[in-house]
């Protein structure tokens, strides 16, 4: 079995990398093979003929895809035509990533599941749904996996965050009207892993939810972090983009699906 693993310098590819050591893998970040550059996708995919394609390369920055959303569109979406093109021809399974940002949020606390309607309020999650949209209509044996609040190896995550902004500050503020569900990503390599065999759009999240507030009450407690954690709104940030205030997502199709019970998120905080 030959793996190819795009956007390898992140987080949930460094994961991947891990957990398939022993196996036959060819991992890529941006300066060996740019997802948005056909010429490059298809030397690629020519070159290694993978069996499976994980596509962790991605364009993240929420803030940042309100004021370069055609950018963010390559990435997010266009990318993903290229791999229906290219791995058709060596029926390829496609796995691929999107975001709990495809929803619009709601008031009441009922997780989003795989048969709630997309509706994006900001330009990052309308890229994820355009993404999910161009590989569903263009390739048949693909897994895309929505995820929630990602954290692992690396910087760009809250928990590291956290802990740089408590290093030199008494007082945090962090919003407590923000709620999805935090999940490593050793959880969900090791859970796409295991569902290989299966297509379609699936819900990949740990168990429960909490708001970024509690969030951060859960990593100073756990870190010892000698700072005071206040609640705070979104809107005291004034940040570009706008944030969905629910949209934790059920996985329990998937769960049920593997016959795994999911972890609630405080099990699995690392």
């Amino acid at each position: 079995m030959k793996y190819l693993i795009t956007g390898s310098n992140g987080q949930l590819a460094r994961e991947f990398i891990k957990k398939l050591e022993n196996e036959n893998i060819f991992s890529f970040d941006l300066d060996k093979l740019d997802i948005t550059n056909e010429k490059d996708v298809r030397e690629a995919i020519e070159a290694i003929k993978p069996d499976i394609l994980i596509n962790c390369a991605a364009y993240n920055n929420v803030d940042k895809a309100e004021i370069e959303y055609e950018k963010a569109y390559r990435v997010n979406a266009l990318s993903l035509k290229n791999f229906a093109i290219f791995c058709e021809k060596y029926k390829t399974k496609i796995i691929h990533f999107s975001t709990d940002f495809v929803f619009p949020g709601r008031l009441e606390k009922t997780p989003y599941t795989e048969n709630d309607m997309p509706s994006p309020i900001n330009k990052y999650g309308k890229s994820k749904l355009e993404g999910e949209r161009i590989l569903s209509a263009n390739y048949e044996n693909y897994s895309i996996f929505r995820v929630s609040w990602l954290y692992g190896e690396g910087t760009q995550n809250f928990p590291y965050k956290l802990r740089v902004w408590a290093k030199d500050r008494k007082q945090l503020k962090i919003a407590d009207d923000e709620i999805s569900v935090p999940t490593p990503t050793k959880f969900v390599a090791q859970t796409a892993l295991k569902a290989l065999d299966l297509n379609g759009i699936w819900h990949l999240c740990c168990d429960g939810f909490a708001s970024r507030y509690e969030w951060a009450l859960e990593i100073a407690k756990k870190d010892k972090l000698s700072v005071e954690i206040l609640p705070a709104k979104q809107n005291d940030f004034s940040l570009p983009a706008k944030r969905p205030c629910f949209s934790a997502m059920s996985s329990i199709k998937l769960s049920e699906k593997l016959g795994i019970k999911f972890p609630n998120w405080k099990e699995f905080y690392e």
